[in-house]
């Protein structure tokens, strides 16, 4: 695609440019207008600003390889094998820059420490800061396209949030993606991953060793439910299905000068935000978590809600229903968005109209998680990586 890269401010920056994306329509499209959908669906714009680009023919619809009218895209209801096209001025937002001039030629690939590479494998000391794969605002600014840049093209074979660093597997084909995708969900991968979280750990004390799990007596073990509220969705899809979730802890060194404890997290299943959401509930969330610590978040009812009731299941008949607690939350997200409009005097993109939103820090692109080892049942995959510099304090390495 050609993207201008640019840096700025510890940022990797990519220069706007047009893009469109074809996807099918979704079964609970199917029998509503594509406004409807849009309006209903997706609130990052009113109503009238997706009106508005139905005309400009940003959203367009295409029926048996034909793109309907705009006045056909207004009337028309969605049918089943209708592709929907965008197409936009793509603002991607910036990532964490995360390469150095030092970080190049023999064990570095895009500026990114290589673990391992064979045949099959990539495995690379993924930075903080940039996601995985293009998803939601993101495609140049994504790991996987920097590497396809670089002449890598690969497969991630799991997840480790934007946020988060650490071993990240990658794989040179899909057999094999599949393959370690497979050990993870038959949990024959175990793996270990580094937090800093607020307060002292149980147990925890200030000698520290960097031996997790080696005395059983002082491993503390979470075991609720984990499940996600996507305010994006409607009531009650935005609510997923909780789902049973066990995470072991170990601590590793308090810091007494600044009450925090350096953690060791071993997850024996692999739900979305497990480690995060754990953590939080034992009332020693990471440090700079901007979700799950109640410190720094900008959804505190939505996360209380989530670290008292572990399964929304469970609910009693005394308590609010679930609608109830959704609308608290949509009122409270509402009023967050109105307070920084508010408080941000925002440009306009002069081509496509869209606000022009303050960058991020660096250092709300970091998250004090860390993915430190994988290692498979065989010990045939057996990946480490160096400890970060936020888990080095107090330490002699």
């Amino acid at each position: 695609m050609g993207a201008e890269v640019y840096f700025a401010n510890g940022l990797r920056k990519i220069k706007p440019y047009h893009h469109s994306r074809l996807s099918f329509a979704k079964g609970r499209w199917l029998n509503r207008t594509l406004l409807d959908v849009l309006s209903d669906e997706f609130r990052a714009n009113t109503r009238e600003e997706y009106e508005k680009g139905i005309l400009q023919r940003k959203f367009q619809v295409i029926r048996e390889d034909v793109e309907l009218s705009v006045e056909e895209v207004l009337r028309e209801r969605i049918r089943n094998k209708d592709v929907i096209k965008t197409t936009c001025h793509k603002h991607e937002p910036p990532v964490k820059q995360w390469a150095k001039e030092e970080n190049n030629g023999p064990g570095w690939v895009a500026g990114m420490k290589v673990i391992h590479e064979c045949e099959e494998l990539l495995v690379i000391d993924k930075p903080s800061g940039i996601p995985i794969h293009p998803t939601g605002q993101f495609y140049q600014n994504t790991l996987t396209e920097v590497l396809k840049n670089n002449g890598n093209t690969v497969f991630p074979s799991h997840r480790l949030d934007k946020i988060t660093s650490g071993v990240l597997i990658l794989t040179k084909n899909a057999h094999m993606a599949n393959k370690i995708q497979h050990q993870i969900r038959q949990r024959t991968m175990s793996k270990v991953y580094l937090a800093r979280v607020d307060g002292a750990f149980p147990l925890a004390d200030a000698h520290g060793s960097l031996t997790p799990f080696e005395i059983p007596d002082r491993t503390t073990t979470e075991e609720s439910a984990i499940y996600t509220i996507e305010l994006k969705k409607q009531f009650p899809a935005a609510f997923s299905p909780p789902r049973e979730a066990k995470t072991k802890f170990y601590p590793l060194k308090y810091y007494a000068e600044s009450n925090e404890t350096l953690v060791a997290c071993q997850p024996i299943t692999g739900r979305t935000h497990q480690i995060r959401i754990h953590l939080a509930r034992l009332g020693h969330p990471i440090v700079n978590d901007p979700f799950y610590n109640l410190k720094s978040s900008r959804n505190p009812k939505r996360l209380a809600f989530m670290l008292e009731c572990h399964n929304w299941n469970t609910q009693t008949s005394e308590s609010p229903s679930l609608s109830e607690y959704f609308d608290e939350f949509l009122k409270e997200a509402e009023k967050i968005r109105g307070s920084e409009r508010s408080d941000v005097s925002l440009e306009k993109c002069p081509e496509c109209d869209v606000n022009i939103y303050p960058d991020p820090t660096c250092e709300e692109l970091q998250l004090f998680l860390h993915a430190w080892r994988y290692t498979d049942a065989s010990g045939n995959l057996n990946f480490e990586t160096d400890i970060p510099e936020w888990a080095k304090s107090g330490w002699t390495l």
